[in-house]
């Protein structure tokens, strides 16, 4: 979430229209809120503000729930006492709000101290599921007891250390709405993993014990299917994904899928969402070399072809419903591309970050410049630009544009990528236009990019005195902006819509 004035820093720019601005003022030390986007259909329709408010009695606090719409209006606030929460999920189907929480004295982080009592007392650890209506009301609850993996962390020097804890669950909680039906939930701890299935009305309708073993899990739904995608740590390091594929209907079977090419090429996915034209799910990324499944972390590993091109795969129900489109330059067959992926009239890799698909048809990778030079006969490399690389339906790739964004210094061939680039992508579509827009997170600014007219709109500033600024996508066709004042304690939330 974002917020900001930005006439505090003289980045008001034509084509921005304002909307609702909301403020969150912190007023004591023990009360926090956090404030997390509302989805339906993957996609964004409001937000929840979870306020911890003071303790209640020894073991339980009092929260605060505020329903937002899109714009930050209030529609609706709820009450309510609990134990330790830590909000997780939320999701959004036929006027019913499905929130997944963690609920443990140990939930978030807490003191040394406060861990050392909550093992004395042997207290429960559950992930807990609340439905609550638009108008406030819980309409029904469902818990189910959980096994929390901890991590200790050290702040201060000498006398003075302290030490605090997080729990969580391993793997994670996920919720998403399945049109017409309810919700489906899959959490994963150390002992077991479990795919839910909920009516509207909260009432549970199938769980399955889920066998998959894997270091990774990412659930997707597109009625009547439900997706879970797995990433094991294996020989390819960027592979090891598998695909299962369950129905509403019957979720007991279960489609398995190995993500690999023909020749069986490791697959290393970039996106894993809905297509906005047909609403069906889809997975894009890059197919990876086999010979080189470790060469992808310095600028040298970049150079001696890493991946041999990129893949979109519409998804269905069986392998005959599934629709790869492969597009390879090891073969040279790619204009413009050489076989080691090097874009020769710019002189650039491409570090691909993420993938989408525009209204038509195609799939928009996006990524940052790697750009080599040669020094006194040495390759030397910098990360630059944001870079957009179309494939169409039939596998062409192009590059479609290159925008200058915060660059490095130029660097030798042997430092980690990840370190040095600083670089995230979010995507903001306008349905009604058809528009597709690209948030550019970068170290010193913010950009945002509209990808239809190969423009850059807005350039933002993250830090300006004490304000820290931030970018976020909102509802359709509109960002969040957050400004959070440090001096002043307060966080302000600012929706706008981008306009041509």
């Amino acid at each position: 979430m974002k917020s900001a004035l930005f006439s505090l820093m003289g980045l008001l720019v034509a084509g921005f229209l304002y909307g609702q601005t909301k403020v969150f003022k912190e007023v004591g030390e023990d009360i926090s809120t956090q404030v997390k986007a509302i989805t339906q259909d993957n996609a964004l329709v409001g937000y929840l503000a979870f306020t911890r408010l003071e303790k209640a009695v020894a073991d339980s606090f009092n929260y605060r729930l505020t329903i937002m719409d899109e714009n930050l209006n209030d529609i609706g606030t709820l009450n309510f006492r609990e134990r330790n929460l830590d909000l997780q999920s939320v999701s959004f189907e036929q006027d019913v709000l499905c929130l997944g929480y963690i609920e443990s004295a140990l939930a978030g982080m807490v003191t040394a101290k406060e861990a050392r009592k909550a093992y004395k007392e042997g207290a429960a650890n559950l992930a807990l599921v609340q439905f609550i209506s638009l108008q406030g009301k819980i309409i029904n609850k469902y818990a189910t007891p959980v096994d929390l993996t901890s991590t200790s962390y050290y702040s201060g020097r000498g006398f003075s250390t302290s030490i605090s804890m997080v729990s969580y669950l391993k793997y994670g909680m996920h919720i998403k709405n399945i049109a017409g039906t309810g919700f489906c939930l899959f959490y994963g701890d150390e002992n077991k993993k479990e795919l839910l299935i909920f009516g509207a009305d909260g009432k549970l309708i199938r769980k399955k014990k889920i066998a998959a073993d894997a270091s990774d899990y990412y659930l997707l739904t597109s009625a009547p299917n439900m997706y879970l995608l797995t990433k094991d740590k294996e020989d390819a390091p960027e592979g090891g994904y598998r695909l299962y594929t369950y129905s509403v209907a019957d979720s007991i079977k279960e489609y398995k899928l190995d993500l690999k090419d023909k020749q069986g090429n490791p697959l290393k996915v970039l996106s894993f969402e809905n297509d906005p034209t047909t609403g069906k799910a889809f997975l894009a990324g890059c197919v990876i070399n086999p010979d080189r499944t470790k060469d992808y972390i310095t600028a040298h590993d970049y150079s001696r072809n890493p991946y041999l091109g990129v893949f979109t795969l519409a998804l269905g129900n069986t392998q005959k419903e599934l629709k790869p489109v492969y597009s390879y330059w090891y073969d040279q067959r790619m204009p413009g591309i050489s076989q080691d992926g090097l874009f020769a009239d710019k002189n650039f890799y491409v570090k691909y970050a993420t993938a989408f698909k525009d209204y038509n048809g195609n799939t928009v990778f996006a990524g940052t410049a790697l750009v080599e030079k040669k020094l006194l006969g040495a390759a030397k490399y910098k990360l630059a630009d944001g870079v957009f690389v179309f494939q169409d339906p039939g596998g062409k790739l192009k590059l479609d544009n290159n925008i200058p964004c915060d660059e490095t210094s130029y660097f030798g061939p042997a430092g980690p990528l990840y370190q040095m680039d600083k670089k995230s992508f979010y995507k903001v579509v306008n349905s009604d236009t058809k528009t597709n827009y690209m948030i550019i997170d970068d170290e010193q600014n913010t950009y945002i990019y509209n990808v239809n007219k190969q423009k850059t709109m807005r350039v933002i500033q993250h830090k300006d005195g004490s304000i820290r600024t931030s970018v976020y996508p909102a509802k359709e066709g509109h960002i969040m902006v957050s400004e959070y004042n440090k001096r002043e304690k307060y966080t302000r939330f600012s929706i706008e819509a981008l306009t041509d």
